[in-house]
């Protein structure tokens, strides 16, 4: 329904909301709540900032998740739904799940409800003028007595119990060895215990199927049931707005321009859309595209280097140490033509929709000029290509 929209509408968003609606009122099938949340996701997703769309696509997933019995994500949509201008009318219902969802937290705590019953009281007049009928009094006692436990949720966070003083994400169970060669490799220092975690890294970047970009944060790849979008595209999602600032800050700044025009084939895999990702995050760290050419170049003429470290420090996700990963050369048989292509394609849209060459082209401009540039930018992004090609990993979950 939504390929090829770019632009957040609140006709797209309105469209998405009545989905999430006739799921979840309809409950035909054990999935109807997964089915909902994400239908209101993507009216979340749509629905331009500001407007009344995006509180009542908040408050719409609040419900479903109050249902599911996801008492924090619940809290998380409801104050996400106040602050985008709820309206009056229907504030005391929202304030209502507010107070259950303190309630099935925090069942011996009786501030946070006492507020929250303080606020569905202050908005009863304005619910009143519509649904004079509605009393407060016989209704509360009634979701109390309906009120469910929150569902258990197991969250495995693996941890470094003693943090390694020259590898970054490490333990001290290993460290780093040079050979005479000036080879490297890494030796233990002790016994390592069965089950202990020695090494944690996050990838210099990742991202989730096409499929997935409203159910897995864009950033993390974490599930997420209360996910939050972009300000800007209504493309995908984050788990949070940590993780959004992240890739706002590290690539989604350039990306946010163009992803909308990527996505448009549903059938586009992760294999184009990362080096993209890794393309945009490497430029933003160089300051620019002739900066991030002589970058690439100087590391290319570091022969058999080995990691570098940083006043002493490892760290394998730093620029150098991520250039230096072994990739298929372009020249080689492994550049299939379809990825060939995909470059073709998208340096086009690159110059179009981003100042990347300094100004945003127009296609006229393209055909009609010869820039050193165009030819760099399709290099670099061949780079990416073939580096996800020979060193990238899929995950399926």
């Amino acid at each position: 329904m939504n390929a090829g929209k770019t632009e957040k509408t609140v006709g797209q968003s309105m469209i998405w909301r009545e989905v999430g609606n006739k799921e979840y009122t309809t409950a035909k099938n054990k999935d109807y709540l997964r089915k909902s949340i994400e239908a209101y996701t993507e009216s979340i997703a749509f629905a331009p900032l500001g407007s009344k769309e995006l509180s009542l696509a908040y408050a719409n997933r609040s419900a479903v998740l109050f249902k599911a019995r996801l008492y924090e994500d619940c809290l998380l949509d409801i104050e996400r739904s106040l602050k985008a201008g709820y309206p009056d009318k229907l504030k005391t219902k929202l304030f209502l799940r507010q107070l259950l969802c303190f309630k099935a937290l925090k069942p011996n705590s009786e501030l946070e409800p006492s507020i929250s019953m303080a606020n569905a009281t202050q908005w009863l007049p304005n619910l009143k003028k519509y649904n004079p009928k509605y009393d407060i009094i016989k209704e509360y006692p009634k979701m109390i007595n309906e009120l469910e436990e929150p569902r258990e949720i197991i969250k495995f966070i693996p941890e470094i119990e003693n943090d390694n003083a020259i590898i970054v994400g490490a333990s001290d169970a290993i460290e780093l060895k040079k050979t005479n060669e000036n080879n490297q490799h890494i030796v233990a220092t002790r016994d390592i215990k069965s089950g202990e975690f020695i090494y944690i890294s996050e990838p210099f970047a990742l991202t989730v199927s096409y499929e997935l970009r409203f159910t897995n944060c864009w950033h993390c790849c974490r599930s997420t049931w209360a996910g939050v979008p972009c300000d800007n595209c209504p493309t995908i999602i984050y788990c949070s707005d940590t993780c959004k600032k992240k890739a706002w800050d590290s690539y989604h700044n350039i990306e946010c321009l163009v992803l909308g025009d990527l996505l448009k084939p549903d059938a586009l895999t992760t294999e184009f859309i990362l080096p993209v990702k890794l393309f945009f995050k490497s430029l933003n760290l160089a300051g620019g595209l002739l900066e991030l050419k002589k970058k690439v170049d100087d590391i290319d003429s570091m022969k058999n280097q080995g990691s570098i470290l940083t006043n002493g420090i490892l760290d394998v996700n730093t620029f150098d140490n991520f250039h230096l990963i072994d990739y298929f050369k372009p020249t080689s048989n492994m550049c299939s033509s379809e990825l060939a292509f995909f470059v073709v394609v998208l340096v086009p849209i690159l110059c179009q929709k981003t100042d990347i060459l300094g100004k945003k082209m127009t296609a006229k401009y393209l055909i009609e000029n010869k820039n050193e540039k165009l030819l760099m930018l399709g290099e670099l992004l061949l780079r990416y290509m073939m580096i996800v090609n020979r060193s990238g990993q899929s995950v399926i979950h």
